[in-house]
């Protein structure tokens, strides 16, 4: 059977061209090239993917010609049906483009439609945890409401297709977890971005703006009216991360174990939510009048309290995203650089300062079975790269090498490296490079999976520094088979920005796929640069070091880890050459002057009797601190734990449960 295609004329790809300076895009005719041999055809078309098809014309030939289309081609669905009523092909410039896993709704969609495409995508990926399937549903400008409430599984990325989020209107969102007794502590990798949730303030369970997840669920750019609960009604959670978001209702849990945010406002902040659990941080956060703000700012930790509020963000840069631009073309935006910033990006009516770039002028638009070597070709000759959904087993490894390049993925994309690859991606020590919504997993060995600069540099970024946004890699879980990677994410380049991190060696997965000796890892993150700046860095269960930090000047907001589950012995969870028990889950190296981290919570989760000396380990200079640590044991018993949360200080989880709130303040001691 041949393959169906939608060719454009030559006056379409013209005025694509033109769309740069400012002219109106126009067309004048698209050509559908759908059968093998000539026959009976009707052909219909819609303005959506789930609108209403006419019918505009019948051939006997395999090619039909629509002379009647006007304005942008990304807004024309077509439908050839056979003698027999069947349907031959669907076409559309925006499948052409994205593959047949970008679902686009149009406001001339049905809505019941709508919401029949989004429940039988949820229905197969509600308990695909491990699973291959990628979806992204991207909503162009419109509202929505009338499609009713949307359930989001495992590998879905919801997002809306306007300028600023108020340009979507959605009714609802929950994400049900799959396991039992509400728990959403396996509630992964599926995310949100740029759209509003309307509809009336409620603590009622379905009313609510259910967003139940635990790690690798990023809630980015998002407007609601509706309150917003981070917990599967009494269920256990473990997440999370918000950025650059508005929240009119109360937003907060009762269950969930920590969460990160960043640049957001809230303007009744957590309502009656207790939030009662471990470890809370914000920054850059702007509270409303109603919002109770002596539960975020002034917080005693000294006497157990939970909650990290810096008023201002030092330097980051939102992450990229896919619109629909009003000339009718698909752009990528790319944000501005802020500095010691407060509140979102945008406002109703303005983006917010950044550059718009043209999609298909501009991008390598990369489908699974394009090869690495075509998206190399692609970035070296200076084109960004956005991978659409699905899985990328790479022959080579994928190189960055010139500044101000963007790398971004669409519906949960996915890079494997080749076996005994230096990393999957490379990027050179070079400015301004973005990095954003990439899932990295391990399938074979390599030394690394991403890899940011060669080795340590003199070389600044400070004007211009390389971002990451929403990097998350996975050692083991996915594949019944040993794999081994030596350190999941390397940074040696200076003022590296990372903005929501999951550094995750399976604790569990499919049968065969995890354990002490299948699923190897010495290190989550080491940093070897200078002036690197995280926000939300989630790190878990490597065999070292789950951080190591060699670099002067480091930073980071929030950092959640909890030890290797599965050491079976202590002799084989031994550091400083086997003479001090476990590893520290936080390592600042000896030689490392100045370094500053808030709001960590580490947690020792131990199937077997193993002790770790400390949680955190610094050196004592005074330009370290570190500001709120909390340590747990999730397993406790009396062989088993942290000795101490920091440097021999403070008595911790051995041999005791017990939860432990410190303040080491420009290293004076620990409080």
């Amino acid at each position: 059977m041949r393959t169906t295609s939608l060719l454009l004329s030559l006056a379409l790809l013209l005025g694509v061209q033109g769309t740069q300076a400012g002219m109106k895009l126009e067309i004048d005719k698209i050509t559908l090239d759908f059968a093998d041999k000539p026959g009976k055809y009707t052909v219909k078309r819609a303005n959506g993917r789930y609108a209403d098809y006419s019918v505009i014309g019948r051939t006997s030939k395999p090619v039909f010609v629509d002379k009647k289309a006007k304005g942008s081609p990304y807004t024309y669905y077509y439908l050839v049906l056979d003698e027999q009523g069947d349907t031959v092909a669907s076409l559309s410039a925006e499948q052409e483009l994205f593959g047949n896993d970008v679902h686009i709704y149009s406001p001339s969609d049905n809505p019941e439609a709508i919401a029949a495409d989004i429940s039988d995508i949820h229905k197969k990926m509600f308990r695909a945890e491990m699973g291959t399937g990628r979806y992204a549903l991207m909503f162009k400008p419109g509202d929505y409401t009338s499609a009713g409430l949307f359930n989001i599984g495992f590998y879905t990325h919801m997002a809306g297709l306007g300028k600023v989020p108020y340009e979507v209107k959605i009714d609802n969102v929950h994400t049900p977890p799959h396991l039992r007794n509400d728990n959403g502590t396996c509630t992964f990798w599926r995310s949100l971005e740029n759209f509003s949730v309307l509809g009336n303030e409620s603590y009622e369970h379905y009313d609510m703006f259910n967003w139940a997840v635990s790690q690798a669920a990023p809630f980015r750019r998002m407007y609601s009216q509706r309150t917003v609960r981070n917990q599967w009604k009494n269920g256990w959670v473990s997440g999370g991360f918000t950025a650059d978001c508005v929240f009119d209702a109360p937003v907060g849990s009762d269950g969930q174990q920590q969460w990160f945010t960043r640049n957001s406002f809230l303007n009744k902040g957590r309502g009656r939510f207790a939030e009662g659990a471990y470890n809370f941080v914000f920054t850059g956060v702007e509270l409303g009048p109603e919002a109770a703000k002596e539960t975020y700012v002034d917080t005693d930790w000294d006497k157990g309290g939970n909650v990290t509020f810096e008023a201002v963000t030092p330097v980051v840069s939102e992450k990229p995203f896919l619109l629909f631009g009003d000339d009718g073309c698909y752009k990528v935006f790319r944000p501005a650089l802020r500095r010691n910033s407060a509140g979102v990006s945008y406002s109703r009516t303005s983006m917010g300062d950044g550059e718009l770039i043209d999609l298909v002028d501009n991008f390598l638009v990369a489908k699974p079975g394009t090869t690495a070597s075509e998206m190399n070709r692609a970035l070296a000759a200076g084109k960004h790269l956005m991978l659409t959904p699905g899985i990328y087993q790479l022959e080579e490894p994928l190189t960055v090498s010139l500044p101000n390049t963007i790398v971004m993925g669409l519906g949960w994309a996915t890079i494997v490296p080749p076996e005994g690859a230096e990393a999957a991606i490379k990027i050179d020590d070079v400015d301004g490079v973005r990095l954003a919504s990439i899932l990295f997993d391990a399938h074979h060995s390599s030394h690394n999976l991403l890899k940011v600069g060669d080795k340590a540099s003199d070389k600044r970024h400070v004007d211009n520094p390389i971002v990451l946004s929403d990097m998350f890699f996975r050692i083991g879980g996915f594949l019944p088979q040993k794999t081994h990677v030596d350190t999941a994410l390397e940074v040696n380049s200076n003022d590296v920005v990372g903005d929501h991190f999951w550094i995750w060696r399976a604790d569990h997965g499919v049968k065969g796929s995890v354990g002490w000796d299948v699923n190897t890892a010495d290190y989550g993150l080491v940093v070897n640069g200078s002036n690197m700046t995280i926000y939300g860095l989630f790190n878990e269960h490597f065999q070292k070091y789950q951080t190591l930090w060699k670099g002067e000047n480091g930073l980071v907001y929030f950092y959640q880890c909890e030890t290797p589950y599965d050491a079976r012995t202590q002799d084989v969870f031994m550091s400083e050459d086997g003479t001090r028990d476990g590893y520290a889950a936080y390592k600042v190296a000896d030689n490392v002057q100045n370094h500053r981290a808030y709001g960590l919570g580490i947690y020792d989760v131990l199937f077997h009797d193993i002790r770790l000396e400390n949680s955190v380990e610094v050196p004592r200079n005074k330009g370290i601190e570190i500001h709120h640590l909390v340590n747990t044991s999730f397993i406790p018993g009396p062989k088993k734990g942290f000795g101490y949360v920091i440097n021999g200080m403070v008595e911790s989880t051995y041999p005791y449960e017990r939860q432990y709130v410190a303040r080491i303040n420009h290293f004076s001691g620990a409080k």
